[in-house]
């Protein structure tokens, strides 16, 4: 094999397989994913800002040789008008936006009924059993912004994979399958920092919304740290029980090991929800680990078909010296 890159794009009617280059983000942390796409201004000796418009399909393909994968599916928002062409792309968010559920108001409601009330056909994965007290759509929002408050508001993490909604609390392990990294034979540039589990200083500030909307903290952790990360918890009663609950969460974020990014060629496959298992061999005994993707960016252009990828909290303790 010769390992070329082929980067190929659907929009609307059209089918490209010059694209000048593609960018597509993915992130847990993040509720669309993202695509942009850079093509020649004129095809078929028509110009593309006539003929590609908002809302149009889009299907981008990547991969070498005569392989390819399906690596991003969603709709056009802009059409740059310029040359080349630039074209800015989301996921399904882009529908979410222009949807308006009717308002209404709830004392105390499931995370699963607001999602079948706002998305009744929607396929989602895993809703966990949260009791959000209260809860209000406004009206005239979109259910993109009744999305977003549950992100912002009660610390729950959303994004699309495969036209499927997943509402998940932060750190939770999708097991999507295993991507495996040798830092001295299959990574470009690994962007780490290793950490001795005694050397990571986190401060934790615990909050958990009651059911009548009022809020419960707790701060857990090194009051010495550079930053504090909130965890958000629900209908949790006592400070006492709160701290109880953010140690053993702390417990998970305060680990030995790797973090920061990793660039990859386009093979191994990557995205958000895998496992990063990384070794290095440099080392006596290995540093091995186990670590969360939380967000991938995928590039193909004049550079090559490359992969960064952002690993998150260790799935397993580590075996490092």
């Amino acid at each position: 094999m010769s390992f070329i890159p082929i980067k190929e794009a659907t929009i609307g009617r059209y089918i490209f397989r010059t694209l000048s280059s593609v960018t597509i983000r993915r992130s847990r942390k993040e509720i669309a994913a993202t695509a942009e796409i850079t093509l020649p201004a004129e095809y078929d000796g028509k110009y593309l800002c006539n003929e590609i418009k908002g809302g149009d399909e889009v299907v981008i393909a990547l991969g070498y040789d005569d392989r390819k994968t399906e690596e991003f599916r969603g709709y056009v928002v802009d059409v740059a008008q310029r040359r080349p062409v630039v074209i800015q792309c989301e996921d399904e968010t882009y529908r979410l936006k222009r949807m308006s559920p009717k308002a209404r108001s709830w004392s105390s409601v499931k995370l699963k009924e607001i999602i079948a009330y706002v998305l009744p056909d929607a396929k989602t994965h895993d809703l966990p059993d949260v009791t959000l007290s209260p809860f209000q759509i406004k009206p005239g929002g979109s259910v993109f912004d009744v999305l977003e408050k549950l992100v912002k508001t009660y610390g729950l993490q959303a994004f699309f994979k495969d036209k499927t909604l997943h509402v998940t609390v932060p750190y939770y392990d999708m097991n999507d399958g295993t991507v495996r990294y040798d830092l001295e034979r299959n990574v470009i540039r690994p962007d780490l920092t290793f950490r001795r589990e005694g050397d990571v200083r986190i401060h934790v500030r615990a909050v958990s919304i009651l059911r009548n909307n009022k809020k419960l903290t707790a701060d857990v952790g090194d009051s010495d740290a550079s930053a504090i990360t909130t965890l958000h918890f629900y209908n949790v009663t006592t400070v006492a029980e709160l701290k109880r609950l953010a140690e053993d969460r702390l417990k998970t974020m305060k680990y030995g090991g790797f973090s920061g990014t990793l660039l990859t060629f386009g093979v191994p496959y990557a995205e958000p929800g895998m496992a990063a298992e990384i070794r290095d061999r440099r080392f006596s005994g290995n540093r091995f680990g186990r670590y969360m993707i939380d967000a991938v960016t995928t590039t193909s252009g004049t550079g090559g078909f490359r992969r960064e990828v952002e690993i998150g909290r260790a799935l397993k303790k580590q075996n490092a010296q």
